[in-house]
Formats: C-alpha cells, structure tokens, sequence
C-alpha cells in the first residue's frame, strides 16, 4: 500500500487508461480510519463547482504529495462498488441530468465512478482532467459502455433515440407499466384450438356444417338471389354481444407503487466527519445529533486467574471437610474422662482399695493393646470403683494416691475378679 499524503491507497480502480490521465485509488484516511476515494490527476488542478445533487460525490479537499496532485472524495463506510445495473442506469443519469443542466460534463464516466449508498448509486469524478474533448453525449456513450459491462442496458433504455438528453433517459427509466418489447417477449403464442365437438358414441350423426357468426360491421344490403331463394325457417340472428362470448377483455396493468427508499441513519454522502477523544487517548467518530453523547462505558473484565483460584479453594475447602470428618471419632475418643458407648458395654473391670480406707486412687494409662485409642497418659478413673475398658486385652495402668509412691499394674479385661490395689505406707 502505497501512501499519499495523509492517506494510504489499498487499491487502484483505474481500468485500462493511458499514461498520464486520472487514476482512480481507494484509499485510507491515516488519522480518521475512514474510507476515501483519491484521484490522482496529471497536473495540478483546481477544484470543480459541482452542483448540490444527492447522486454526485462532490470531492473535499485536493493536495500535493512531491509532484504527485490528488483530489479527494469522501465515502460512506458502507459505501460498495456498484453492481446492479439498473440502480447504476438511475443513479448516473441523475448525476449526469444535474450536470449537464448546469453546463458541466463528467468526462470519464466508468465503473470505478459509480458507488453504491444504502441503495442508491451516487457519480464520483465529475469535473475532473480526464483529457479529451468532454460532451453530454460522450458521457452518455460511457455510461452505456459502462451498464453493459456491469450486466446489461436495462430494457427501458433500449432503443431510446441518440439525440436523448440524461433527463430523457431518466424519464423513461422511471416511467411506469412496461416496454412494448417487454409486452412483445411476454405476449403468448396464439393457440389453435377446434370447437368442433367429438360424437358421441351411439349417438346419430350430426351435420357437419359450421355456423360462422361474424362480428358486427355495416349492412351489405339485401342479396339479389334472395327472392329466387325459397323461404327459410324463421332464425334467430345472435347478437354481437353473444358473438363475442370468446373475446377476452384484458384490464391494463396498474403501474407499480415506487418502492421507499430505507430511512438510514447513517452518515449522508457530503456530510462532515468530526472526530472527538476520549479520556483513554482513543478516537472516535462523532455522529450528528450526539455531540454531547459520551461513549459507552467498558464493562470491567475480570483477570484470568480469577476463576482457576475460586476451583483451589473449593478444593481446599472439600478436602478440609473430609480430615476433619475422618479426625472426628478419633479425637472424640481421645478426650480426657470418656469413653465411647462401645467401651461401655465392653469391658467393665472392678478395682477395690486395701489399706488407707478414704483415700481415692487415680488410674491412669502406661499401654494399652492396639485399636483401644487411649494414649500414654489418658486418665481413666478413681478406685474404688468400676473402669470401662474400650476392647478386651491387657493393660497397663498407673496407680497413684495422695502421700504414696506410685506403682503400676496390670490389667486383663475382661474379668470377672475384682483387682486390689494395696496401700503400703
């Protein structure tokens, strides 16, 4: 992409032309990001006065790259290239109509030249160098070169006269009902068809004589042979109403209602572009009738890592529950001065005291057999009294008393036989 100026050119629209006439580019405008149409002229060039007219694209502005002359023509964004051809055949004979009307020719009418516009077809170009001798017929001439190449003339514009001015065309392309080649295409081939009936089967042969009923016109008068003739059963001549039963009225077609063009809201062809900053440093295209409009907030976006840190700590928090779950009997049974409701019904072992009578003893764990869950040092209880041992095995318990040294023993659970515990002083 080749720039010129303050505008990048993506494109050269120029057909075959010979060096150093107009070359037509599509092109960028660096600062606005908008679409432009750039033509490059062979010599500096001022301007044209194009009349006001909504089918012509009227060039805004015209600079100087090196040596290299340009004129620029605003686009809509939406603007496309024109492909039909009636649209095309509507939008340049306005364009053209309002040229020449006001005394000026185009000169280089083409397919790059034509652009379409929420469904009109606006003329780009007029006024420029294009070289040669520029007449209101030559256009006329290239605007039907240039239908042709897009598809073809559209059936309104055939066999219209040469003499026929821009307006004259238009005239015809927007005048109602249809051509009479139209009608002529369209008109079925005549059908012949035999009103002579079939005989039926067993039925008596008729006559085969065919009543001709002509249609009404002026009274030869009477036949001469008439009177020779002898008198004939009294007829009933029919009517010419009768006589024209076969006669079809056709009703002439209404023309079609015009079509309404959309009411777009889009930004008109000659309309300026007006930019504005927001507070970021970005652009922005500012449309008209909402100068004072600020433009729509960004919604916050919330950061990547979000999402994945949610999942790890519902994670962390499952996987707490089920320690914590799993921990819970076995905490309950290592609580001092309880045991589970298991070791209640299991092992119940009696402990009686010999000697100093009043004094209470504490029990307390040395080893205990596996799966029993009490720790070294797990208080069990006083003797005398009854000790409720979790599961069956053997013991070993502290024995400890106010003013004695403490001693051991050990314990078989279950049994049946109390166990004595001796105070010696």
């Amino acid at each position: 992409m080749k720039p010129i100026g303050p505008y990048v050119a993506a494109r050269d629209l120029t057909g075959d032309r010979p060096a150093g006439a107009v070359r037509t580019l599509r092109a960028t405008d660096r600062l606005t990001g908008m679409p432009v149409l750039l033509h490059v002229l062979p010599h500096v060039a001022p301007l044209p006065e194009l009349p006001q007219h909504p089918a012509l694209l009227r060039p805004s502005e015209g600079g100087l790259d090196g040596d290299v002359a340009y004129v620029v023509t605003e686009l809509p964004p939406h603007a496309l290239p024109a492909a039909d051809p009636l649209l095309a055949a509507r939008g340049a004979l306005a364009g053209l109509a309002a040229l020449h009307e006001a005394g000026q020719t185009h000169g280089g009418v083409e397919a790059a030249q034509l652009w379409s516009v929420d469904g009109r077809v606006a003329l780009a170009g007029a006024g420029l160098p294009w070289g040669g001798e520029p007449s209101a017929a030559g256009d006329l001439r290239d605007l039907r070169g240039t239908l042709e190449a897009l598809g073809g003339l559209p059936p309104a514009l055939r066999g219209a006269p040469e003499d026929a001015s821009a307006r004259d065309l238009l005239a015809r392309l927007d005048a109602p009902g249809v051509t009479a080649e139209e009608q002529a295409e369209a008109a079925p081939a005549p059908a012949l068809a035999d009103a002579t009936p079939l005989p039926t089967p067993g039925a008596a042969p008729e006559s085969t004589v065919k009543v001709i009923v002509a249609a009404p016109g002026p009274d030869p008068g009477p036949d001469p042979g008439d009177a020779a003739r002898p008198a004939a059963l009294d007829t009933v001549a029919p009517s010419p109403e009768e006589g024209r039963t076969g006669e079809a009225t056709a009703a002439s077609p209404a023309p079609p209602a015009p079509v309404p063009l959309p009411d777009s809201t889009r930004r008109r062809i000659g309309e300026p572009v007006r930019i504005a900053w927001n507070a970021d440093g970005t652009r922005r295209v500012v449309k008209p009738g909402r100068e004072g409009a600020l433009p729509p907030r960004a919604r916050p976006r919330r950061p990547a890592w979000l999402w994945p840190a949610l999942v790890l700590l519902g994670l962390l928090a499952l996987a707490a529950a089920l320690w914590a779950q799993r921990a819970a009997p076995g905490a309950a049974a290592s609580e001092p001065g309880t045991l589970s409701a298991a070791a209640e019904t299991c092992c119940p072992v009696r402990f009686t005291v010999r000697g100093e009578p009043g004094i209470p003893v504490r029990l307390s764990v040395i080893q205990a057999p596996p799966g029993a869950n009490l720790p070294a040092g797990r208080d069990l209880g006083r003797a005398p009294g009854t000790v409720q041992f979790p599961r069956p095995g053997t013991y070993t318990l502290r024995v400890a008393a106010e003013g004695f040294t403490p001693g051991r023993v050990t314990v078989t659970a279950p049994s049946a036989a109390p166990v004595t515990i001796d105070l010696a002083p």
